[in-house]
């Protein structure tokens, strides 16, 4: 991606260009969409404490999330985030393994060093910082009872990271977990001699009995 000022190749994943030091929205870039109307908003940018700007996105005929002009960072309200990912992604028939874990290492340029705390725009309590998704990369600042705030660029990432097919490895990952964890509770139930009871972490208790009387239990139990 390059500088929408001088042409540069922007660095990694960082919105600001080291050369002319433009700031580049990296996220609407990524949704291949232009800004509808602009209007005034009173909530205030939780990184820079300026008031940001309504934007509409034109998704569903009109769709505003809340913009800071200074550090482009986006503050969703509840489901928006969901909704503008939805209409904006469209994930590989086959993962591209190579390009994810390029992706994900690849450091956030213009992302803070130290950890800070974020107050929600509404509200103006601290939010709470999570994962979006476990492998994404990408860290946001949620607000229980009003919204998710991503710094600039963070929405590009989350959408870049869909379309090569993160989601979807992330989701298989999920499934073969529970089907793993499925079956370490059904060797615990064999070894404790309770079917369908088993303790994480425990070890397997000493038994009367021979090693393939053992091991005949387990296939069964299997």
């Amino acid at each position: 991606m390059k500088c929408v000022q001088c042409g540069a190749p922007l660095n990694g994943k960082s919105i600001k260009c080291c050369s002319c030091a433009a700031m580049n929205d990296r996220d609407l870039r990524a949704l291949h969409r232009e800004l509808g109307r602009e209007t005034a908003s009173d909530r205030k940018c939780p990184r820079c404490d300026i008031l940001m700007k309504s934007v509409d996105l034109g998704i569903d005929g009109v769709f505003y999330i809340e913009r800071c002009d200074r550090c482009l960072g986006l503050f969703f309200d509840p489901g928006e985030l969901e909704r503008v990912v939805e209409v904006s992604t469209c994930p590989p028939d086959e993962p591209d393994g190579e390009r994810l874990a390029a992706m994900v290492e690849e450091p956030f340029l213009n992302r803070p060093r130290d950890v800070r705390y974020a107050k929600c725009p509404v509200c103006e309590r601290f939010m709470n910082r999570k994962r979006h998704r476990s492998m994404s990369g990408v860290i946001v600042d949620v607000c229980r009872d009003h919204g998710v705030w991503l710094d600039g660029g963070e929405l590009a990432q989350i959408v870049r990271w869909i379309n090569v097919g993160g989601r979807d490895i992330e989701d298989e990952k999920r499934v073969f977990d529970a089907e793993a964890e499925s079956r370490r509770r059904h060797i615990d139930a064999c070894f404790k001699g309770v079917p369908g009871v088993g303790e994480p972490g425990g070890s397997p208790p000493v038994r009367d009995g021979s090693l393939a009387d053992i091991v005949r239990r387990f296939i069964q139990l299997w």
